[in-house]
């Protein structure tokens, strides 16, 4: 551990001393003090590396200075000595052997981290610093030296130009002068080295960079050209830039084809204008991406299919190009509709036997076939029942299918959703019976008119009710609201059965999501009734939502937006 380190030789640290002093608990200097004097020592260090000298072989112009140096300063030996961390080395010499040294035995490291412009020491032998030093008390036997700094443009001390005699002497004003003159030069031919180093660094680094970019290069259009889909870019007005063969595969061109024409030529007409819309989003930075599919007229003359993903590329506010992905989707379309048309050939084949079902069975419970025995009419209603189920069941299907292939169907017209909610209950009315419950209606509006298709809202109505009929208890009452939520109209179904569990919230409106599955199957429920009113009510611009407390009940509600929103006042 360094011991206690006094002001008056604060000047004389070493870049080892200093590291010393940063670690040490016990040195007089404050810690922030000497981690500064660290950190400028470091820098100088980097400073002088930065030159690429330390270690070089020779050179002439260098050897020439320290000759005149000798020369005009009349000593026998004279060195051109740069400063590193922990040694001190010799760029050229005259009259001695060059090499390096240990940095603390230095007097060039001496005059360093003294820091004055030129340092001299007229007889070392009287000098209480230098007496015992080992290049004065042995070889070479140094007795008067003087050394100028050479001092880098950053203003650091990179090492000196000195001259050293074995005899004890003057040094006069001219001979400091041309020392001083000398050591301009050194400097000089340093940056000139530190230019050149830096070029060369500077060269290879853009050689490198350069092969760097062009193996960079060579992979992108090796994955560009052998990418499994299309990749297109394309001009903000449409024009096709670049394709990959993918694309042309697709499409059925090749890419001369393609680049003489635009995007907009070959989109099927009907697709077009979906397609501009989100175009212009994008141009007006609406949007930051989008995906759609659409269909491509191929150069064969039939369709294809596609799933589109397109981001635009900016430079600063102007936009460059597009860059689109382009998926062949046609194989998976053409199942989709060969699924919903199998789907609406068996939904049919399977509605008319079942709707000849139900009416046999409604018959017969009604007594228009004659009375029927206790136990004949217990198994007319269980067919009943289940008829009705398989006919719910089938309809749910079909109405999925037609979803998710953009085949379901709305004709939209002005309606008062509190006449629609009337007719849902008055409807459900015998259903409720069955289960033992009322139905009661509740409207705070005049007239809650909106744009809807009536027929998908009845279905919404019907979905609702008939589950808040199922889960409530015996003798219980299901309430529907209408009432006006700012610009928009509410229609709540509220049930007071035991809620629905926590758990199974996020799961509500999901495809064949059954809370109580043995319960749902038992009261009769396919699954799809919420997931299929959900998609109706968004299609119509609204949203569909619940609330349930436990033991209390649930409540699923959806908002449409009115038609004339000034007039949603409730009623007294």
């Amino acid at each position: 551990m360094l011991g206690c380190l006094h002001a008056a030789s604060r000047t004389e640290l070493t870049y080892a001393m200093a590291v010393e002093i940063a670690e040490s608990d016990t040195v007089v200097l404050p810690e922030e003090e000497a981690v500064s004097l660290l950190s400028r020592e470091a820098r100088r260090v980097q400073v002088l590396r930065s030159y690429d000298v330390l270690d070089s072989l020779p050179e002439t112009v260098y050897d020439d200075i320290t000759l005149l140096a000798s020369q005009i300063c009349k000593t026998p030996i004279a060195s051109i000595t740069l400063v590193d961390a922990n040694r001190q080395w010799c760029k050229s010499t005259y009259g001695i052997d060059g090499g390096d040294s240990p940095r603390e035995h230095g007097l060039c490291s001496y005059a360093v981290e003294n820091g004055d412009d030129i340092f001299i020491i007229p007889d070392t032998h009287g000098d209480t610093r230098f007496a015992n030093n080992p290049y004065v008390t042995g070889d070479p036997g140094i007795r008067f030296y003087a050394g100028v700094l050479l001092m880098s443009p950053e203003g650091y001390a990179l090492g000196t130009l000195c001259v050293i005699d074995r005899e004890p002497r003057q040094f006069d004003a001219d001979q400091r002068k041309a020392l001083r003159a000398l050591s301009r030069q050194v400097t000089v031919l340093l940056e000139e080295r530190r230019n050149a180093s830096a070029l060369r660094k500077a060269h290879r680094a853009r050689k490198m960079m350069h092969a760097a970019l062009e193996r960079s290069e060579a992979l992108f259009r090796e994955a560009y050209e052998n990418a499994p889909i299309g990749i297109a870019l394309v001009s903000t007005e449409g024009h096709w830039l670049r394709v990959n063969k993918a694309l042309c595969d697709i499409l059925g061109y090749d890419a001369e084809q393609l680049l003489n024409t635009t995007f907009q030529t070959i989109t099927y007409p009907e697709d077009l204008e979906a397609d501009l819309r989100l175009v212009q989003q994008m141009l007006s930075r609406q949007l930051r991406t989008y995906q759609m599919e659409k269909r491509y007229c191929h150069r064969a003359g039939h369709l294809v299919w596609a799933q589109l993903n397109v981001s635009l590329v900016w430079d600063n506010d102007q936009p460059m190009y597009f860059v689109a992905q382009i998926q062949d989707i046609s194989e998976r379309k053409h199942a989709e509709r060969a699924k919903v048309e199998f789907l609406a050939m068996v939904s049919h084949e399977l509605r008319t036997p079942v709707t000849a079902l139900r009416g046999a069975t409604r018959l017969l419970t009604s007594g228009s076939a004659g009375e029927l025995p206790a136990k004949a009419q217990s198994l007319v209603s269980l067919a009943d029942r289940n008829a009705d189920r398989l006919h719910r069941l089938v309809s749910d299907i079909l109405d999925q299918e037609k979803m998710e292939s953009g085949a379901f169907e709305y004709r939209k017209t002005q309606i008062d959703i509190e006449q629609l909610a009337e007719q849902a209950a008055q409807e459900l009315t015998g259903y409720a019976e069955q289960y033992h419950v009322t139905i009661e209606t509740h409207c705070r509006m005049p007239q809650a008119m909106v744009d809807a298709d009536p027929d998908r809202i009845m279905q919404v109505l019907a979905n609702l009710i008939s589950n808040a009929i199922k889960f409530s208890p015996q003798g219980a009452r299901v309430e529907i609201h209408v009432e006006p939520v700012s610009d928009r109209v509410r229609v709540s179904v509220v049930d007071h059965g035991s809620g629905i569990p926590e758990e199974f919230h996020p799961h509500i409106f999901k495809k064949f999501a059954q809370a109580n599955s043995t319960a749902t199957n038992r009261k009769g429920g396919s699954g799809l009734g919420l997931n299929i009113s959900r998609s109706i009510v968004e299609q119509h611009g609204g949203t569909l939502a619940f609330r349930t407390a436990a033991g209390v009940g649930t409540t699923f509600y959806f908002e449409l937006p009115a038609i004339n929103p000034s007039r949603l006042e409730p009623t007294k």
